[in-house]
């Protein structure tokens, strides 16, 4: 009997599910042992999932492997079968996010019980999907109006269409032109009017700051989703222009340390399997080929490392030495653009930061290079100059893209070219971030998560303006604000008590500053410790 390979495993599960297979419990039945490759477990710690043997544990796993299909909540997956997501209608759909997310419906409880966002305006502009509908609709019922905007290329349009008949006001359409998203925009502030922003890269808000200034006496704050987004806004606090206060969900442990790690990272290597195919990661390590990806923050390294796993010769391309020492010790190669844009087949852009891919690497490229984004922001590949030039026109959410490469710039080079004479490259989800572009977006446990902080941060926003009678005299600073540690704890124990796991409660620990090692012993029943031990203690 033929192995099951582990990319097409964890492809079907991923892309048919949108279950996060980081964390989960997957259960082997004893006709799937016989096909599971002999470095399953090591692969599958690899990708953070927790095999289970013990048929009396069964019951507890919500993966079940068989050796030709897997069972995910009694639902069958083939392994072969290249199943999407969009097979199931839109409310179908939004009930499957709904049950993987508790912890956001928990908050979202909570909010209703203490009345915390009746009469609130709530303007929220992330991509439109299924897990995204769960956060609006419990916004809605929660108390707020709500409003949700989104590009083209960010919009599952049944589920754009299927939150509008559940009453929320959707402003986004999937055959928008760049004017009428402008224009989208512009209609959702003037009509909402918010009082609350939750965004994503920091756009929508900063739409409202340059071209709606007279509606930030009563915006209470912003709640910021991304890397990118938290970026911007310190950029507007250093130059004196953010006039609001900013929580920055983005850097808390629960969306970095689990949405950019394990949702982005798992996401992404499981679309571009599924655009690309199952074998393109054995075919190119067999032509010795190398992957670069451009970036070792968070979204990189969860990508870089799953990716490496399943047999590809991944490189690392950074700007900071201190990621790229981090890359190193994580067992990669680093290398300048320039030169792995040249020695690569594949480049992943994974930095959030405009122009990563630039105009002179783009024109430097062999042909046939393989180009993608994970996370994403527009343009982080130079497409605007690049079609500027060639005159090509790029529709948005396709799977994959021929991209012309040669300008009229290119006459005499002797790059690489193709049988045709002319050099292209393989472009994947038009250049928007792949996983939510042309699949699922991250993984509904993840997500469950990180809209957990969202819905903390709108708390946050909204209790601090009302305890100073509104929000101009809000008690939170016009900066960048980060959520406390206690919040993200709150929300762990929920999520982990949400997933059957028992911890231990926290221990308060007293710092004795004037106890040291040389002290003399002490027999008093509280737990002290020196500031040594202390160094060495739960959290080290």
């Amino acid at each position: 009997m033929h192995s099951l390979n582990f990319a097409t495993l964890v492809r079907a599960l991923s892309q048919a599910t949108n279950r996060s297979l980081a964390g989960s419990r997957v259960f082997c039945h004893p006709d799937a042992l016989s096909v599971l490759p002999a470095n399953f477990s090591s692969l599958a710690a690899v990708w953070g999932i927790r095999i289970v043997t013990d048929p009396d544990a069964a019951s507890s796993c919500s993966i079940h492997l068989h050796a030709q299909y897997a069972e995910v909540e009694g639902e069958r997956i083939d392994y072969t079968e290249r199943r999407q997501l969009g097979e199931l209608t839109a409310a179908e759909q939004i009930d499957r996010a709904y049950a993987g997310m508790p912890v956001t419906r928990q908050i979202a409880d909570e909010l209703l019980a203490e009345h915390t966002l009746e009469g609130e305006r709530v303007a929220v502009s992330l991509i439109i999907e299924p897990k995204t509908a769960v956060l609006l609709l419990e916004l809605q019922r929660a108390g707020a109006q709500v409003g949700v905007y989104a590009t083209a290329a960010e919009v599952h349009q049944a589920v754009a269409d299927e939150l509008a008949r559940r009453g929320v006001k959707v402003y986004a359409n999937a055959a928008w032109t760049p004017e009428e998203e402008h224009a989208g925009g512009l209609r959702l502030l003037d009509e909402l009017q918010p009082t609350v922003i939750i965004d994503d890269g920091a756009s929508f808000a900063r739409l409202a700051s340059l071209e709606r200034p007279e509606l930030l006496a009563q915006l209470k704050g912003v709640a910021e989703e991304t890397t990118s987004g938290v970026r911007a806004f310190e950029a507007m606090e250093k130059a004196g222009a953010l006039t609001y206060p900013v929580i920055a969900s983005n850097d808390s442990q629960l969306k970095t340390g689990f949405d950019n790690v394990h949702g982005t990272g798992e996401s992404c290597v499981t679309t571009f399997l599924n655009v690309l195919g199952d074998s393109w990661i054995d075919d190119s390590a067999a032509r010795g080929e190398k992957m670069a990806v451009i970036g070792y923050g968070p979204v990189g390294r969860g990508f870089a490392v799953r990716m490496r796993s399943l047999g590809a010769h991944v490189v690392i391309v950074e700007r900071s030495a201190t990621a790229a020492l981090k890359a190193q010790y994580d067992g990669f190669d680093v290398l300048p653009l320039a030169e792995a844009a040249r020695a690569c087949s594949c480049l992943i852009s994974a930095t959030g930061v405009v122009h990563t891919l630039d105009l002179a690497t783009l024109q430097s490229l062999n042909d046939g290079t393989v180009l993608g984004v994970i996370g994403g922001i527009a343009n982080e590949i130079a497409l605007d100059e690049l079609t500027a030039l060639t005159g090509q026109h790029i529709s948005p959410a396709v799977p994959l893209t021929q991209l012309q490469l040669d300008t009229s710039l290119d006459a005499g080079s002797d790059t690489g070219r193709g049988a045709s004479g002319s050099r292209n490259a393989q472009l994947i989800a038009s250049g928007d971030g792949m996983n939510y572009t042309v699949s699922g977006g991250n993984p509904i446990e993840i997500m469950d998560m990180s809209f957990a902080v969202q819905l903390n941060a709108v708390r946050m926003l909204v209790e601090e303006a009302d305890t100073s009678q509104g929000a101009s005299g809000s008690q939170l600073p016009h900066a960048v604000i980060r959520l406390d540690a206690a919040t993200d704890e709150r929300i762990a124990r929920s999520a982990l008590k949400a997933r059957g796991a028992q911890i231990d409660e926290q221990r308060e620990m007293v710092t004795d500053w004037t106890r040291t090692r040389f002290s003399a012993p002490t027999t008093t029943s509280a737990t002290h410790t020196t500031p040594e031990e202390a160094s060495h203690g739960e959290h080290a």
